[in-house]
Protein backbone atom coordinates (compact mmCIF):
# COMPACT_ATOMS: atom_id res chain seq x y z
CA UNK A 1 0.00 0.00 0.00
CA UNK A 2 1.34 3.41 -0.94
CA UNK A 3 1.60 5.87 1.80
CA UNK A 4 1.49 9.30 1.08
CA UNK A 5 4.43 10.93 3.05
CA UNK A 6 3.82 13.03 5.30
CA UNK A 7 7.00 14.72 6.34
CA UNK A 8 7.78 17.07 3.48
CA UNK A 9 5.68 19.66 1.70
CA UNK A 10 7.28 18.22 -1.68
CA UNK A 11 7.28 14.95 -1.20
CA UNK A 12 3.12 15.44 -0.60
CA UNK A 13 2.73 17.45 -3.23
CA UNK A 14 4.80 14.77 -5.76
CA UNK A 15 3.34 11.43 -5.06
CA UNK A 16 0.83 9.56 -7.52
CA UNK A 17 -2.12 9.12 -5.94
CA UNK A 18 -4.83 6.33 -7.67
CA UNK A 19 -6.99 8.23 -9.84
CA UNK A 20 -10.66 7.03 -7.63
CA UNK A 21 -12.96 9.92 -9.41
CA UNK A 22 -12.41 13.33 -10.40
CA UNK A 23 -10.40 15.34 -8.16
CA UNK A 24 -12.60 17.85 -5.70
CA UNK A 25 -11.24 20.73 -4.32
CA UNK A 26 -10.72 20.64 -0.69
CA UNK A 27 -13.04 20.84 1.47
CA UNK A 28 -10.69 22.21 4.68
CA UNK A 29 -12.21 25.73 5.54
CA UNK A 30 -10.30 28.67 5.05
CA UNK A 31 -8.31 29.72 7.98
CA UNK A 32 -6.79 32.71 5.62
CA UNK A 33 -8.03 35.43 8.36
CA UNK A 34 -7.29 33.35 11.32
CA UNK A 35 -3.64 33.27 10.40
CA UNK A 36 -2.91 36.78 9.64
CA UNK A 37 -4.75 37.41 12.99
CA UNK A 38 -2.57 34.90 14.69
CA UNK A 39 0.93 36.33 12.84
CA UNK A 40 0.16 39.69 13.39
CA UNK A 41 2.87 42.04 15.00
CA UNK A 42 3.74 38.30 16.52
CA UNK A 43 7.05 40.12 17.73
CA UNK A 44 5.57 42.22 20.07
CA UNK A 45 4.40 41.74 23.76
CA UNK A 46 2.20 42.16 25.39
CA UNK A 47 -0.53 40.42 23.46
CA UNK A 48 -3.93 38.48 24.19
CA UNK A 49 -5.38 35.64 23.38
CA UNK A 50 -9.38 34.51 23.75
CA UNK A 51 -9.76 31.24 24.88
CA UNK A 52 -11.74 28.78 26.27
CA UNK A 53 -15.14 30.72 28.32
CA UNK A 54 -13.82 33.81 26.40
CA UNK A 55 -11.51 34.20 29.09
CA UNK A 56 -8.80 36.64 27.63
CA UNK A 57 -5.26 35.97 28.62
CA UNK A 58 -2.11 38.06 28.60
CA UNK A 59 1.17 36.58 27.08
CA UNK A 60 3.83 39.29 28.30
CA UNK A 61 6.94 37.32 27.03
CA UNK A 62 8.19 34.19 25.79
CA UNK A 63 7.34 31.39 28.36
CA UNK A 64 10.31 29.51 29.97
CA UNK A 65 8.85 27.14 32.04
CA UNK A 66 5.91 24.89 31.00
CA UNK A 67 3.54 22.27 31.94
CA UNK A 68 1.94 20.38 29.19
CA UNK A 69 -1.63 19.40 31.02
CA UNK A 70 -2.54 16.93 28.03
CA UNK A 71 -0.95 14.67 25.84
CA UNK A 72 -2.14 15.96 22.82
CA UNK A 73 -1.09 19.15 23.73
CA UNK A 74 2.64 18.02 24.67
CA UNK A 75 2.57 16.39 21.22
CA UNK A 76 2.33 20.00 19.81
CA UNK A 77 4.89 21.47 21.84
CA UNK A 78 7.46 18.62 20.90
CA UNK A 79 6.32 19.39 16.93
CA UNK A 80 7.51 23.02 17.49
CA UNK A 81 10.48 21.93 19.12
CA UNK A 82 10.25 23.25 22.81
CA UNK A 83 10.76 19.75 24.41
CA UNK A 84 13.77 21.91 26.89
CA UNK A 85 10.77 24.06 28.01
CA UNK A 86 8.73 21.86 29.26
CA UNK A 87 9.01 20.86 33.03
CA UNK A 88 6.21 18.93 33.48
CA UNK A 89 3.44 16.82 32.23
CA UNK A 90 0.02 15.51 33.10
CA UNK A 91 -2.79 13.09 31.63
CA UNK A 92 -0.50 11.71 29.59
CA UNK A 93 -3.29 8.56 28.32
CA UNK A 94 -2.28 8.52 24.96
CA UNK A 95 1.17 8.02 22.82
CA UNK A 96 2.21 10.94 20.81
CA UNK A 97 3.65 11.32 17.40
CA UNK A 98 6.73 8.34 17.56
CA UNK A 99 9.06 10.77 16.57
CA UNK A 100 8.76 11.93 19.99
CA UNK A 101 6.76 10.05 22.50
CA UNK A 102 9.59 8.57 23.83
CA UNK A 103 11.46 11.88 24.25
CA UNK A 104 8.40 12.96 26.22
CA UNK A 105 7.76 10.27 28.45
CA UNK A 106 11.01 11.08 29.75
CA UNK A 107 9.63 14.49 31.19
CA UNK A 108 8.22 14.42 34.85
CA UNK A 109 4.78 13.61 35.10
CA UNK A 110 2.96 15.70 37.36
CA UNK A 111 -0.32 14.33 37.91
CA UNK A 112 -1.67 11.19 36.25
CA UNK A 113 -5.18 13.25 35.33
CA UNK A 114 -6.09 16.46 35.97
CA UNK A 115 -3.43 18.77 37.50
CA UNK A 116 -4.45 20.81 40.05
CA UNK A 117 -4.13 24.48 41.41
CA UNK A 118 -1.69 23.46 44.36
CA UNK A 119 0.47 21.16 42.06
CA UNK A 120 0.53 24.24 39.10
CA UNK A 121 2.25 26.41 42.03
CA UNK A 122 4.66 24.35 43.11
CA UNK A 123 6.47 23.60 40.11
CA UNK A 124 6.04 27.49 39.37
CA UNK A 125 5.35 27.25 35.41
CA UNK A 126 5.01 30.51 33.90
CA UNK A 127 2.91 28.90 30.89
CA UNK A 128 0.54 26.06 31.23
CA UNK A 129 -0.81 24.27 27.76
CA UNK A 130 -3.75 21.84 27.58
CA UNK A 131 -7.02 20.85 26.32
CA UNK A 132 -9.98 23.00 27.70
CA UNK A 133 -11.29 20.28 30.42
CA UNK A 134 -7.86 21.04 32.21
CA UNK A 135 -9.01 24.45 33.37
CA UNK A 136 -11.65 23.47 35.31
CA UNK A 137 -13.44 25.49 38.26
CA UNK A 138 -13.80 21.74 40.00
CA UNK A 139 -9.46 22.03 40.25
CA UNK A 140 -9.57 25.93 40.32
CA UNK A 141 -7.44 26.11 37.39
CA UNK A 142 -9.77 28.13 35.26
CA UNK A 143 -7.76 30.31 32.81
CA UNK A 144 -8.85 33.31 34.92
CA UNK A 145 -7.49 32.14 38.32
CA UNK A 146 -4.33 30.81 36.54
CA UNK A 147 -4.07 34.90 35.40
CA UNK A 148 -4.70 36.07 39.12
CA UNK A 149 -1.12 33.83 39.61
CA UNK A 150 0.46 35.50 37.03
CA UNK A 151 0.77 32.25 35.04
CA UNK A 152 -0.04 32.35 31.13
CA UNK A 153 -2.54 29.69 29.74
CA UNK A 154 -4.04 28.45 26.63
CA UNK A 155 -6.44 25.57 26.00
CA UNK A 156 -5.96 24.04 22.28
CA UNK A 157 -9.28 24.99 20.37
CA UNK A 158 -10.53 21.81 19.66
CA UNK A 159 -11.77 20.67 22.73
CA UNK A 160 -14.00 23.34 23.57
CA UNK A 161 -15.64 23.80 19.93
CA UNK A 162 -18.50 21.96 18.89
CA UNK A 163 -17.81 20.70 14.99
CA UNK A 164 -14.13 21.39 15.46
CA UNK A 165 -12.45 21.17 12.14
CA UNK A 166 -8.43 21.17 10.92
CA UNK A 167 -8.83 24.46 11.00
CA UNK A 168 -8.61 24.89 14.58
CA UNK A 169 -5.69 22.91 14.24
CA UNK A 170 -3.70 25.05 12.21
CA UNK A 171 -4.62 28.07 14.82
CA UNK A 172 -3.39 26.18 17.67
CA UNK A 173 0.02 25.58 15.91
CA UNK A 174 -0.22 29.67 14.55
CA UNK A 175 -1.10 30.61 18.18
CA UNK A 176 1.92 28.39 20.20
CA UNK A 177 4.29 30.08 17.22
CA UNK A 178 3.43 33.36 18.32
CA UNK A 179 4.17 32.99 21.61
CA UNK A 180 7.20 31.02 21.39
CA UNK A 181 8.33 33.14 18.82
CA UNK A 182 8.41 29.91 16.16
CA UNK A 183 6.55 31.06 13.85
CA UNK A 184 8.66 29.82 10.99
CA UNK A 185 7.98 26.14 12.11
CA UNK A 186 4.34 26.69 12.95
CA UNK A 187 3.94 27.37 9.20
CA UNK A 188 6.31 24.23 8.20
CA UNK A 189 3.78 22.42 10.19
CA UNK A 190 0.81 23.93 9.39
CA UNK A 191 1.62 23.68 5.42
CA UNK A 192 2.70 19.98 5.44
CA UNK A 193 -0.68 19.22 7.35
CA UNK A 194 -2.31 20.64 4.70
CA UNK A 195 -0.73 19.48 1.67
CA UNK A 196 -1.03 15.70 3.37
CA UNK A 197 -4.88 16.45 3.85
CA UNK A 198 -5.13 17.94 0.80
CA UNK A 199 -3.70 15.34 -1.51
CA UNK A 200 -5.74 12.36 0.53
CA UNK A 201 -9.17 14.57 -0.43
CA UNK A 202 -7.78 14.01 -4.09
CA UNK A 203 -7.19 10.51 -3.63
CA UNK A 204 -10.53 9.50 -2.47
CA UNK A 205 -12.53 12.03 -4.38
CA UNK A 206 -15.69 11.23 -6.14
CA UNK A 207 -16.15 7.60 -3.57
CA UNK A 208 -19.52 7.65 -2.22
CA UNK A 209 -18.86 8.07 1.62
CA UNK A 210 -18.22 4.95 3.76
CA UNK A 211 -20.27 4.92 7.49
CA UNK A 212 -18.18 5.01 9.72
CA UNK A 213 -19.04 4.06 14.03
CA UNK A 214 -16.42 5.45 16.40
CA UNK A 215 -16.40 3.19 19.25
CA UNK A 216 -15.06 4.96 22.61
CA UNK A 217 -16.72 2.08 25.01
CA UNK A 218 -19.39 0.45 25.87
CA UNK A 219 -22.15 1.27 29.14
CA UNK A 220 -24.60 -0.13 30.10
CA UNK A 221 -27.15 2.10 28.09
CA UNK A 222 -24.92 1.03 24.97
CA UNK A 223 -22.18 2.64 22.84
CA UNK A 224 -20.23 5.72 24.13
CA UNK A 225 -19.90 7.54 20.35
CA UNK A 226 -18.45 10.67 19.06
CA UNK A 227 -21.50 13.33 17.51
CA UNK A 228 -20.62 16.78 15.77
CA UNK A 229 -16.81 16.53 17.24
CA UNK A 230 -13.25 16.67 15.50
CA UNK A 231 -13.14 12.92 14.75
CA UNK A 232 -16.31 13.41 12.75
CA UNK A 233 -14.54 16.12 10.75
CA UNK A 234 -11.55 14.07 10.32
CA UNK A 235 -13.74 11.41 8.74
CA UNK A 236 -15.25 13.38 6.56
CA UNK A 237 -11.80 14.61 5.14
CA UNK A 238 -10.70 11.13 4.65
CA UNK A 239 -13.73 10.10 2.58
CA UNK A 240 -16.37 9.15 5.38
CA UNK A 241 -19.20 9.59 7.14
CA UNK A 242 -19.97 9.62 10.90
CA UNK A 243 -23.24 7.93 11.21
CA UNK A 244 -23.73 9.76 14.19
CA UNK A 245 -22.47 12.93 13.05
CA UNK A 246 -26.28 14.26 13.55
CA UNK A 247 -26.13 14.06 17.23
CA UNK A 248 -26.43 18.09 18.32
CA UNK A 249 -23.39 17.29 20.84
CA UNK A 250 -19.41 16.20 20.93
CA UNK A 251 -19.88 12.87 22.36
CA UNK A 252 -23.33 11.03 23.80
CA UNK A 253 -24.57 7.48 24.91
CA UNK A 254 -26.41 5.68 21.87
CA UNK A 255 -28.29 2.31 22.05
CA UNK A 256 -27.01 -0.81 19.78
CA UNK A 257 -30.08 -1.09 18.10
CA UNK A 258 -29.16 2.60 16.79
CA UNK A 259 -26.25 1.24 15.63
CA UNK A 260 -27.25 -2.09 13.67
CA UNK A 261 -29.86 0.57 12.21
CA UNK A 262 -27.34 2.65 10.84
CA UNK A 263 -25.28 -0.44 9.28
CA UNK A 264 -21.65 1.34 9.61
CA UNK A 265 -19.11 -0.18 7.23
CA UNK A 266 -15.80 0.21 9.48
CA UNK A 267 -15.65 0.79 12.97
CA UNK A 268 -12.96 3.53 14.08
CA UNK A 269 -11.99 2.31 17.97
CA UNK A 270 -10.32 4.56 20.39
CA UNK A 271 -7.72 2.85 21.81
CA UNK A 272 -7.18 3.87 25.46
CA UNK A 273 -8.05 3.68 29.38
CA UNK A 274 -8.26 0.55 31.51
CA UNK A 275 -10.51 -1.57 28.52
CA UNK A 276 -7.70 -2.68 26.35
CA UNK A 277 -8.37 -2.61 22.63
CA UNK A 278 -8.38 -6.22 22.63
CA UNK A 279 -11.33 -6.38 25.13
CA UNK A 280 -13.07 -3.66 23.41
CA UNK A 281 -12.85 -5.46 19.97
CA UNK A 282 -13.93 -8.75 21.62
CA UNK A 283 -17.19 -6.62 23.25
CA UNK A 284 -18.09 -5.62 19.47
CA UNK A 285 -17.72 -9.32 17.76
CA UNK A 286 -19.23 -10.80 20.74
CA UNK A 287 -22.52 -8.90 20.84
CA UNK A 288 -25.57 -11.18 19.15
CA UNK A 289 -27.18 -7.21 18.44
CA UNK A 290 -23.73 -6.55 16.76
CA UNK A 291 -23.98 -9.55 13.97
CA UNK A 292 -25.33 -8.16 11.42
CA UNK A 293 -23.22 -4.88 11.15
CA UNK A 294 -21.25 -4.52 7.80
CA UNK A 295 -18.37 -3.60 9.43
CA UNK A 296 -18.50 -6.47 11.89
CA UNK A 297 -19.05 -9.45 8.61
CA UNK A 298 -15.93 -7.98 6.88
CA UNK A 299 -13.96 -7.58 9.81
CA UNK A 300 -13.30 -3.70 8.92
CA UNK A 301 -12.35 -2.43 12.52
CA UNK A 302 -9.28 -0.27 12.79
CA UNK A 303 -8.00 1.73 16.21
CA UNK A 304 -6.69 5.00 16.62
CA UNK A 305 -4.68 6.14 19.68
CA UNK A 306 -6.94 9.46 21.33
CA UNK A 307 -3.85 11.98 20.39
CA UNK A 308 -4.63 10.44 16.74
CA UNK A 309 -8.15 11.94 17.07
CA UNK A 310 -7.48 15.00 18.80
CA UNK A 311 -5.71 18.30 18.11
CA UNK A 312 -1.82 17.53 17.02
CA UNK A 313 1.04 17.01 14.87
CA UNK A 314 -0.76 13.77 13.78
CA UNK A 315 -4.12 15.44 12.25
CA UNK A 316 -3.21 14.95 8.67
CA UNK A 317 -1.63 11.45 9.67
CA UNK A 318 -4.97 10.68 10.96
CA UNK A 319 -7.08 11.63 7.61
CA UNK A 320 -4.70 9.25 5.61
CA UNK A 321 -4.98 6.76 8.05
CA UNK A 322 -9.08 6.80 7.60
CA UNK A 323 -8.95 6.73 3.91
CA UNK A 324 -6.78 4.00 3.78
CA UNK A 325 -9.25 2.24 5.70
CA UNK A 326 -12.48 3.77 4.04
CA UNK A 327 -11.28 3.19 0.74
CA UNK A 328 -8.21 0.70 -0.05
CA UNK A 329 -8.70 0.89 -3.40
CA UNK A 330 -7.21 4.83 -3.91
CA UNK A 331 -4.03 3.74 -2.72
CA UNK A 332 -2.67 0.86 -4.28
Amino acid sequence: MKKILSLSLALVLSLNLAACGTPAASSAPSDASQNTAASADSGAFPFTLTTKDGAEVTFTHVPERVIAANANAGDQLMALGLEDKIIATAYTNSDINPQWDAEYKEIPQAAETYISLETILDLEPDFVYGRSSSFTEKYNTEHDTLSQYGIMSLSSIEGYTVGADVDVVYQDFYNLGRIFQVEDKAEEIVSAMKAQIAAVEEAVAGQEATPVFVFDMAQEEGAYTCGNNFTSKLIEHAGGTNIFQDLDTTWATVSWETVVERAPEVIVINDYGDTSLEEKIAQLKENPALATVPAIQNDRIISVKLCEVFASSMTGNTVEKFAQAFHPDCFV
